[in-house]
């Protein structure tokens, strides 16, 4: 939802938005939509506010007064303001002054410095442009110029910090007036940063994108308060499904646009992983922003269109952003160039002390596996909690999530078997079976004498896991079962099957159902593979005819099954959704080297879904870092599902098009066989429409749909 994971960031967080807030930093830029500044006006007082709190200084040395914090303390600042749609010359400042303090000399940071650290001395920054090598030149249109006092421009591959006798500031008509951008003509003589080039586009990038990610949550707030309250044909506009989807991918954006700007202000180093996090984020939390302002508009229809309501604020500071500090075809294209030249981002999330002791026992367990004869070995890992560590006892470890990381690292290529779908009905199981029964399926289930299938699906039912139809009638001493279940993944394969079964047909839809475990060896079962699309038979039809199940064999109480399916679809969804893609997204880039190579259209749409595909990876990321810290869960991998899946189609589709005909004549098996595979993947444990309902109506509180008569 934010930036700020530590309880210290969320407070500066706070005080952020607290500020923005009370002093009216919306209302400003909006002043100066009416009133646009001119060179030489004095910045909004905000700006002196802003300077007064110390965040004009926040990330500098406390020698030359700053406040000796950093780049990630900054980027909370400007995610807070980027809510309100703050302006004035704080983010050229700020990258401004981070480069004289990085790439500045002792003489260069002990003059210039201490003025931009207490406000006293406003930056402007154009960097898109390069003036000549003779120091003279246009030098483009520069953020915060009308007001600034230093004005830093490119000078090809470094900066030059130019005083304001040096330029001629000439306004312009600009879209956001707030960010008090013109024209910069250098006339005269200035100091040189040498090599800042690179970093002051890469900072500009990392603080952009931290507006933006204020600045996309903002307007998903705006559109989503207004559809709450906004009625049309006599129904809140929030339960129409269309309005629900809108606001669904907003949300996710908006995440997605977190995850990257939060891990482009912690990534540090010259080995090229900062610069591929900054670029990402700027291709995706910049473009998220734009997007969700654009869709605020619609959300709100007319009224979004008006001079009077501030929409059009967002959508003015996205587009320009997006504009003048991170051009969206550029960022994606140095995304692509970075993979393509080797460099990957490496996450290592700090562990606390006694992940060292986890480590010293993993280690020995993996040395007595190791050692063990091939037939012992799963039981010796079952015996010691390994196989599923984050169980509960005596099956797992009750591993917390330090555990488990330091389990992630250690027992990699022992080859523990992963249990899949099985592995979901068998932790149901332990949450809902009796003690009996739990005895009875679990051990052998983990222990692999028994494959454990899903038998929720039916041919009439689909997404909609309570629409049973398959039909229990009591018996002496059980139940007889008949009906049809469908897309069973792995039935041929599996001796036992977790089942919803109809019990009751009088009772209401989610009362009448029972779990039951059905013994797929009956002869009353009978197993059809369906082949798929790909030419495989992953699924399966399955049907049951009058097969008998004990009593014992139902699982909780009879009518209170969908509370047991309820558990089931909880732990699929979980699963899926820390899925990566079949076919990575930097795959394609080999793609176009063989079939379109020096297409650079088609490159920059490659970066784009690098970028993507590693905003999900940092979706998950996120969530292991607030378990690991104990913080508040937050929405994260609610929303991984949805992304992953749909992700895993862009890319193959993309894939496709970019081997053109040898992706259709077998030049390109794996690509085709997983673009056919990818069509599975946003429907298989609810589709994507029935995911975007989810983060609708259970994240951000939308009303069900009514039902017409």
């Amino acid at each position: 939802m934010a930036l700020a994971i530590t309880e210290e960031h969320a407070d500066l967080s706070g005080v952020v938005r607290e500020f923005a807030v009370e002093q009216g930093a919306r209302a400003a830029a909006r002043r100066a939509a009416v009133d646009p500044p001119v060179p030489g006006a004095d910045p909004d007082p905000l700006w002196k506010q802003s300077a007064g709190l110390g965040w004009t200084g926040l990330h500098l040395p406390e020698e030359h007064g700053g406040s000796g914090y950093g780049l990630p303390e900054l980027a909370v600042v400007l995610e807070g303001l980027g809510r309100e749609v703050h302006g004035g010359p704080l983010l050229p400042t700020a990258v401004a002054s981070a480069l004289v303090a990085r790439h500045g000399t002792d003489e260069q940071r002990a003059a210039l410095l201490p003025g931009l650290a207490d406000g006293s001395t406003p930056a402007s920054l154009a960097v898109a442009g390069s003036i000549g090598s003779d120091g003279r030149g246009d030098a483009g249109p520069a953020l915060g110029a009308v007001w600034a006092a230093l004005h830093l421009v490119r000078s090809g591959d470094d900066v030059v910090v130019l005083r304001g006798d040096a330029v001629r500031v000439s306004a312009r008509d600009g879209l956001d007036p707030s960010l008090g951008v013109a024209a910069v003509a250098v006339e005269g003589s200035g100091e040189v940063l040498v090599g800042a080039a690179a970093s002051a586009t890469r900072l500009l990038r990392v603080l952009a994108a931290a507006e933006a990610a204020g600045g996309a949550r903002a307007t998903l707030d705006m559109a989503l308060a207004y559809a709450k309250v906004r009625e049309q044909f006599g129904r809140i506009i929030g339960s129409f499904q269309a309005i629900k989807h809108h606001l669904a991918d907003m949300q996710v954006r908006s995440e997605l646009a977190v995850a990257t700007a939060w891990d482009a202000a912690r990534a540090e180093g010259d080995d090229g992983q900062a610069d591929l996090a900054a670029a990402t984020a700027a291709a995706v939390a910049v473009d998220a922003y734009l997007q969700n302002a654009r869709m605020n508009i619609q959300v709100h229809g007319g009224i979004g269109f008006t001079w009077e309501h501030d929409a059009h604020l967002y959508l003015r500071r996205a587009t320009a952003l997006s504009a003048l500090a991170a051009p969206l075809d550029a960022a994606t294209a140095d995304v692509a160039a970075r993979v393509a030249a080797g460099v990957r981002r490496k996450h290592d999330v700090a562990l606390p002390p006694e992940a060292e002791r986890f480590r010293t026992t993993a280690r020995e367990f993996a040395q007595r596996y190791r050692s063990a004869a091939e037939g012992e070995k799963r039981r010796l890992a079952l015996e010691e909690g390994y196989l599923v560590p984050h169980w509960r006892r005596p099956f797992g470890r009750e591993a917390g999530p330090v555990e488990q990381l330091v389990l992630e690292q250690e027992l990699v290529g022992l080859g523990l078997p992963n249990y899949g779908i099985g592995g979901w009905v068998l932790l149901t199981l332990t949450q809902t079976a009796s003690p009996e029964q739990i005895e009875r399926w679990v051990r052998p289930g983990l222990l692999g004498e028994q494959v454990w299938c899903q038998l929720f699906s039916e041919p009439g039912a689909g997404s909609d896991a309570a629409a049973v139809q398959t039909r229990g009638v009591k018996v002496d001493g059980g139940w007889r079962v008949t009906g049809q279940k469908v897309w069973t993944s792995g039935a041929q394969f599996c001796q036992r099957g977790l089942a919803t079964i109809r019990t009751n047909p009088d009772a209401s839809k989610h009362a009448g159902i029972t779990a039951m475990v059905i013994d797929l060896t009956a002869p009353e079962v009978t197993v059809r593979p369906l082949k798929e699309i790909t030419g495989h038979s992953m699924f399966n039809e399955v049907f049951f005819d009058d097969v008998f199940v004990p009593d014992e064999d139902v699982v909780g109480e009879p009518g209170a099954g969908w509370g047991v399916a309820r558990a089931t679809l909880a732990n699929e969804r979980v699963s899926i959704g820390g899925q990566r893609a079949g076919f990575s997204a930097r795959k394609l880039l080999g793609l176009v080297d063989r079939h379109t190579p020096g297409d650079i259209g088609l490159t920059r749409q490659v970066g784009a879904l690098i970028a993507e595909e590693a905003g999900i990876e940092l979706l998950n990321l996120r969530a292991v870092e607030r378990a690991v810290i104990g913080a508040e869960p937050s929405v994260e991998g609610n929303v991984s599902k949805l992304l992953g899946a749909e992700h895993g189609q862009r890319v193959s589709e993309l894939g496709m098009r970019i081997a053109g005909a040898a992706a259709v004549t077998g030049g390109e098996p794996d690509l085709t066989l997983n673009y056919l595979y990818q069509r599975a993947m946003t429907i298989a444990g609810g589709t994507s429409e029935v995911s975007r309902n989810v983060i609708a109506e259970r994240i951000l509180g939308l009303p069900r749909e009514a039902i017409m008569n």
